[in-house]
């Protein structure tokens, strides 16, 4: 196989790792492999570069598009937003986080993802703390670099929470479920085929686990990618912060759940 897929660590609690590990076994199925990661550096830097250009993070920032720093401050942004809700599965605390090798042959990762079962535990108050004191604050917020973003950007950030209440709404009355969380790939690498690569195996592994799959889609055109692959759109939630008054005040995302098939 001329794509090597390497498998970071998985999840280590409870009924989690029971899941985590019939999701890593699938995975390995599907020629991934298992690999330590003592350093998420790679994985931060990927997510910040395949989500530079992402809508969502765009809508936090509420950047110009004539900003001459934009693509710099978008990085930024995108990398911490990213590494801290992955941060659980990037570390082995919950879950899988996958990434896909180059054809070439390198070393360096082309993309990744990451998957959560319904099982893992959900983060906590403490959670929070510990990665607050690892990570530091959000550019958003840092009194250094918040005049960089929008003024409104904090609160744009903190809309976001209603997300977690959807995704119990939809899924609740089913046992056994995978949460695509997060899937990207370096955009010097756009139209390999890793992205396709990456997507298929994760419906694959669930459909040999016989469960659904739930993610949050940032735009139309991924709305359209995600159901080529099957997704069905459940819901569209659009959020806008009180008083907010510029012409990109609301942002819509869609929650979409794919079936397993067979």
């Amino acid at each position: 196989n001329c794509t090597a897929l390497v498998t970071f660590k998985y999840g280590k609690t409870n009924e989690g790792r029971a899941s985590s590990r019939a999701c890593s076994a699938c995975l390995r199925e599907k020629h991934f492999f298992p690999r330590k990661c003592e350093d998420e550096n790679e994985v931060a830097h990927i997510f910040g570069d395949a989500f530079s250009e992402d809508e969502m993070v765009a809508w936090v920032a509420g950047l110009d598009d004539d900003d001459p720093r934009r693509e710099q401050k978008m990085y930024a942004l995108a990398k911490y937003m990213l590494r801290f809700i992955n941060r659980r599965n990037i570390t082995g605390k919950q879950g899988v986080a996958v990434g896909i090798k180059p054809r070439d042959g390198s070393e360096e990762l082309a993309g990744s993802m990451t998957i959560t079962p319904s099982s893992c535990n959900a983060d906590s108050i403490v959670d929070h703390i510990i990665a607050a004191f690892k990570y530091g604050m959000p550019p958003i917020y840092k009194k250094s670099e918040k005049g960089n973003y929008s003024p409104l950007a904090s609160k744009r950030l903190e809309m976001m929470t209603p997300l977690t209440k959807a995704r119990k709404k939809h899924m609740k009355g089913t046992s056994r479920w995978l949460y695509l969380q997060s899937v990207g790939v370096l955009r010097s690498k756009h139209g390999e085929g890793y992205g396709s690569k990456l997507l298929r195996t994760v419906t694959d592994t669930a459909d040999a686990l016989a469960v659904p799959v739930y993610l949050e889609a940032e735009s139309e055109r991924n709305e359209s990618m995600y159901q080529y692959f099957g997704f069905r759109t459940v819901e569209k939630v659009t959020m806008k912060v009180p008083g907010d008054d510029r012409p990109d005040a609301k942002f819509t995302m869609w929650l979409m759940i794919r079936d397993p098939k067979g």
